[in-house]
């Protein structure tokens, strides 16, 4: 069973978006983020276990 990781972009001029990913591995979750900040065009990004 997987863990909820709340992964949250910050971007330049608009709000911040989040999303949730289901992993039980927290580096499997910042390669994601990683991934997604590239995409997305965000500046940084945060990870949180959430449950």
């Amino acid at each position: 069973m997987g863990m909820l990781v709340r992964v949250v972009y910050y971007f330049e001029n608009t709000l911040p978006e989040e999303r949730i990913v289901v992993t039980n591995d927290i580096k499997k979750a910042e390669r994601i983020a990683e991934e997604e900040v590239k995409r997305l065009g965000a500046r940084e990004y945060e990870v949180e276990w959430v449950a």
